[in-house]
Order: C-alpha cells, then sequence, then structure tokens
C-alpha cells in the first residue's frame, strides 16, 4: 500500500485537530466507555497488576504516528488500552517517539514497559501497542470484538468498496463502536481561484480512484459508502464535515502546507497529463507567488463518520 511518511503526518497533524468534529468524538468516547463498563466482573480479560480491569481498550487502524491516540486519549476516562495498527514499519517507530514527545509535553511520562509503551497521565495509564499488519491480506486476523471501539483517520478513501464491505461486516458483527475520521470527499476549493484549478482537480481525483494496495480505491466516495454498508447492517451512523481550512498565510504551519498541497498536486497531474507539463509548471508558479503575498487560502473536504451498534429496546 502507497503510505504516508512521518513528515507529512507531522505537518498535517494541527490542521486535522482543527477539522475533526468534537461532537460525534464525544458520542464515541461515550460508546466506548459503556461497552467497557458492560464487560465488567468476570467477563474482563486478566491483566498484569499493574492494570486496573476495566480499561477501555482501543484499536486505531492504519495508526501512522498515533495521531488519533493523541486527540482522543484525553477524552477518554480512566485507563486505557491501544493498538495501533499500521503495516509501514517507519510509522511504527515514528509512534514510540512521537508519543513520547507528546507526553512530555503535556507533562507526562512515558515509559517502555510490557511490550509497549505505557503513559502515566495523572490518575490515569495509558498502554500501547504496536502490531504491523498488512491490513488488506490479514485484515482479518483483527478480532474488533475485543475492542471497546475502533478508530481509523485519513485511510477510508485509499481502500475498495469491497474492503470496507469487509471492514463493515467486521464492525456489524463485533457490535463495537467506530469512529472514522477525516475522509476525504472530493472539495478543493483555493482562493482566489486560477484558471487551471480545473484541469489540476480532475487530475488529482482520477489518481485518487487509482489502486493503492486495496483495489480501485473509493477516493472521495468512501464515507458514503461505508455509511451505506453500516446502515444496511443496523447499525446507527452520522456523517458530518471536517474540512481543512489552510491559510491564507505565508508563516508556519499554513505556508509550508500550502506549498505541499500545492507541489503534491502538480505531481499527480504531470503523472496523469504529462502533456500538460508546461501548465501545470505555471499554475504551480502563479500558486507559489500567491503564497510568497500571504494571499492564499485552501478549503479541502473531509467527513467525520460514527458508526454505532444497535440497540435493542
Amino acid at each position: 500500500m502507497t503510505g504516508f511518511d512521518a513528515g507529512w503526518l507531522a505537518l498535517r497533524e494541527p490542521f486535522d485537530a482543527a477539522a475533526r468534529d468534537g461532537e460525534l468524538a464525544a458520542r464515541f468516547v461515550e460508546a466506548v466507555v459503556a461497552r467497557a463498563d458492560a464487560r465488567s466482573g468476570s467477563q474482563a480479560p486478566s491483566r498484569p497488576a499493574s492494570w486496573r480491569p476495566h480499561a477501555c481498550r482501543l484499536v486505531d487502524l492504519a495508526a501512522g504516528s498515533g495521531a488519533n491516540l493523541r486527540v482522543l486519549a484525553p477524552l477518554v476516562p480512566g485507563d486505557q488500552d491501544w493498538l495501533l495498527v499500521d503495516h509501514d514499519p517507519e510509522l511504527i517507530a515514528a509512534q514510540a517517539r512521537e508519543l513520547g514527545r507528546w507526553a512530555v509535553a503535556n507533562g507526562w511520562s512515558c515509559r517502555v514497559a510490557e511490550g509497549g509503551l505505557v503513559i502515566d497521565a495523572g490518575r490515569a495509564q495509558w498502554r500501547v501497542r504496536a502490531r504491523r499488519l498488512d491490513l488488506q491480506g490479514s485484515f482479518d486476523q483483527l478480532v474488533l470484538g475485543s475492542f471497546d471501539g475502533v478508530t481509523t483517520t485519513a485511510f477510508l478513501d485509499l481502500v475498495s468498496d469491497a474492503w470496507l464491505g469487509r471492514l463493515a461486516d467486521a464492525i456489524a458483527r463485533a457490535a463495537v463502536p467506530l469512529l472514522a475520521t477525516l475522509t476525504v470527499d472530493g472539495l478543493r476549493e483555493w482562493s482566489p481561484t486560477d484558471a487551471g484549478d480545473a484541469a489540476i482537480a480532475s487530475a488529482f481525483e482520477r489518481h485518487q480512484q487509482g489502486d493503492k494496495g486495496f483495489g480501485a480505491s473509493l477516493g472521495p466516495a468512501a464515507t458514503e459508502r461505508l455509511r451505506a454498508k453500516l446502515d444496511a447492517r443496523g447499525c446507527i451512523t452520522s456523517a458530518v464535515r471536517a474540512d481543512w481550512q489552510v491559510g491564507p498565510g505565508r508563516g508556519e504551519p499554513a505556508g509550508s502546507m500550502l506549498i505541499r498541497m500545492i507541489d503534491e498536486a502538480a505531481a499527480v497531474a504531470r503523472e496523469v497529463e504529462p502533456a500538460a507539463t508546461p501548465e501545470i509548471d505555471a499554475w504551480v508558479a502563479r500558486r507559489r507567488a500567491q503564497v510568497a503575498q500571504g494571499t492564499l487560502s485552501l478549503c479541502v473536504g473531509h467527513q467525520d463518520l460514527l458508526g454505532l451498534p444497535h440497540v435493542e429496546d
């Protein structure tokens, strides 16, 4: 699967955090805590003595450097047990580094223990384990029913319709809450507009629907398709906009993000339409000049999706 480098994930993280929908996250946390409470007593698995028996257990699919944990863990009360799943060994290595920095910045301690990391966050402990797994070929190895919540971010637009069917089946069978954040939906609005925008956007959309290791990618249709599949399996779903607002500005982080988005869009357009390279280069020059002037901004459309198990009356 085509992956993301740690530098890109770090650059986008503040824009992700600002775009996420807080209400959906709060509803997800409520469902996670309720599920953890429901399996209390003799149903709880054995744990080391240092752990309370009913810590909330969460799995993050295509976890990257651990951004979902950094957003959600402070919202979940009490002890937590996280499994961060990714196929990229460099991103798995980055998880420990980035989580350690984040813990220290928040005044918490972070130590290596019990096959992973333990973050002592005030009155709570958060255990974090990493697992390298090919989510296309080996997704079925994850037993989602053993967790209280499933999360993923900026991932679903990379997968195929068939793979989303596998995910929906697993979520419904396990009756576990799902929070899928920051899935692109195709909206890209540059301000000011430029005569070259339409051609760049068309090339980018065609590239999005290529094979990223899961078959033909759904791209902007992913949230709608997963929501329909979850609805058909009896889940209760909600979807809301979670758009990036980048710029205007030439300083950090807006300037760097705008340059990255310009260069990425141009690289994709050259790959899809090599004959249009002179026009693409001219578009890049105009857009970069606007970044230098502090006049360019960009809205990138995303959606957050919450899926909750159906509760019988």
